[in-house]
């Protein structure tokens, strides 16, 4: 078994307000690395040679050919088709490890139907607090005209090509369209501060970085 610091998380962040988690992303806008002491962004729009998604790209090669294990929560179905996607990555299966495929997160879901990486984090007992900022402007962002008008075409399309109630469906497009804005707009905040730390974004993207290696940390060992 490969030891805990040959461990790295890797974790995601991209720019989709639409309402289908893997077909409405336009672009990569930040890739993280690291673990619970240790974290590392890189960014689409940064000025820092050293923290260019190009910069990225270097690290995870580095990481590879010194047999580093990826983890993250739902990264097979999510985080590894996107860097091949938009930047070319491809991280082989056998240094992959999911967190969300894990007997003990697969057991949560058959009895509970936990699926957020947060109802999992919960469930074992780490905090997932640095996620409740983003949370509480995406639900302020639920009530902008545009995004309510977005939603509510969405919600419609939904209810012919999947057989939903409108109601649930409008629910469900909402929360995506609203979410993606909020990370969006936290987004571009942290690229105008220049990639300053103290930010909603640097916060939000790093500190998931850090609840899935304590979550790798109860899982695994």
């Amino acid at each position: 078994m490969a030891r805990e610091f040959m461990y790295r998380i890797i974790d995601i962040e991209t720019e989709n307000i639409g309402s289908d988690i893997m077909k409405d992303n336009k672009r990569i806008i930040s890739v993280q690395i690291g673990d619970a002491t240790k974290q590392e962004l890189y960014y689409d729009d940064s000025k820092d040679p050293q923290c260019t998604l190009a910069r990225s790209k270097e690290q995870i090669a580095s990481l590879l050919s010194q047999g580093y294990i990826f983890t993250g929560y739902y990264i097979k179905n999510f985080d590894i088709p996107i860097l091949k996607k938009f930047l070319g990555v491809e991280i082989p299966e056998s240094n992959i490890f999911d967190l969300s495929q894990t007997p003990r997160v697969t057991e949560l879901r058959n009895n509970k139907k936990l699926y957020k990486l947060e109802d999992v984090c919960m469930e074992c007992g780490i905090e997932v607090n640095h996620k409740q900022k983003m949370n509480e402007n995406a639900e302020k962002l639920k009530g902008r005209q545009d995004i309510k008008d977005k939603a509510f075409a969405k919600a419609k399309n939904f209810v012919k090509s999947k057989g939903w109630s409108f109601d649930f469906s409008y629910d469900y497009v909402l929360n995506k369209i609203a979410g993606g804005h909020a990370i969006l707009e936290a987004y571009q905040e942290f690229v105008k501060s220049g990639g300053q730390k103290n930010t909603l974004f640097y916060e939000y993207a790093i500190g998931d970085v850090i609840c899935e290696h304590r979550l790798l940390k109860v899982l695994k060992y």
